[in-house]
């Protein structure tokens, strides 16, 4: 289409209330002067989408593919790292992730929701059929958005809850205490006991002691951010 190309054909076009309603706030929201400019500028911007809509849903199941596939490769490495030495790595790697995850979600999302109303206007039998498919679209859409963020809000709670918890120390905890003790396995409840007790309690005052290294560090960086705007 060229924009050169004059304006000759007439056709008449009926609307509801409410999508006459939705063209002109659109129209007035971009400053467009008139309802036949805002059809005109939405059917084009409509017949561009269509024209990507299917190489951009290919694109987008692979982005997402490849989003997981990351988001799972970091999550292997944290497991084969040592925390003690290098748990700052792991946990900004993991966090990292996350995020990068989270925003290839909202992406998809949003995406899914446009291209689903172009291949719905496409290929549905009717108009009205095109717009109760939109509907339930959207409504999905709306609820799968729902459950990603709380997924993500318990994520994050249950990453800040375990921050600094070395699990795989209570196991060496649990093998030490049973290899020393004299009880036969099937008897070595107690001990079982009594070392996830004391690894428990070795865990809290780790987590204690790092969350307060943490406060002190940022408190540092605060303060040295700070420290220009004194001495202005």
């Amino acid at each position: 289409m060229s924009i050169e190309e004059p304006k000759t054909i007439k056709f008449q076009l009926m609307l509801s209330e409410a999508e006459a309603k939705a063209i002109d706030d659109w129209g007035s929201a971009h400053k467009i002067r008139s309802r036949a400019e805002a059809i005109r500028r939405l059917c084009t911007a409509a017949l561009e989408l269509d024209a990507h809509a299917n190489a951009m849903n290919e694109t987008l199941g692979a982005l997402d593919s490849q989003s997981f596939t990351f988001f799972q490769r970091v999550r292997e490495l944290e497991k084969l790292t040592d925390a003690r030495r290098n748990e700052r790595i792991a946990y900004v790697a993991t966090r990292s992730s996350e995020s990068l995850f989270s925003l290839v979600n909202d992406l998809t999302i949003d995406l899914d929701a446009v291209l689903g109303a172009a291949i719905a206007i496409r290929s549905a039998g009717t108009f009205d059929q095109a717009v109760e498919e939109l509907r339930e679209n959207r409504r999905r859409l709306q609820e799968l958005s729902k459950a990603l963020a709380e997924q993500r809000a318990k994520a994050r709670a249950e990453r800040e809850r375990l921050r600094y918890v070395d699990f795989q120390n209570a196991s060496r905890w649990i093998e030490d205490a049973v290899k020393v003790s004299e009880s036969e396995i099937a008897d070595a409840d107690e001990v079982v006991v009594d070392a996830v007790k004391a690894w428990l309690a070795e865990a809290k005052a780790i987590k204690a002691k790092r969350e307060h290294e943490d406060l002190a560090r940022e408190q540092d960086r605060q303060r040295r951010r700070d420290q220009p705007e004194e001495s202005k």
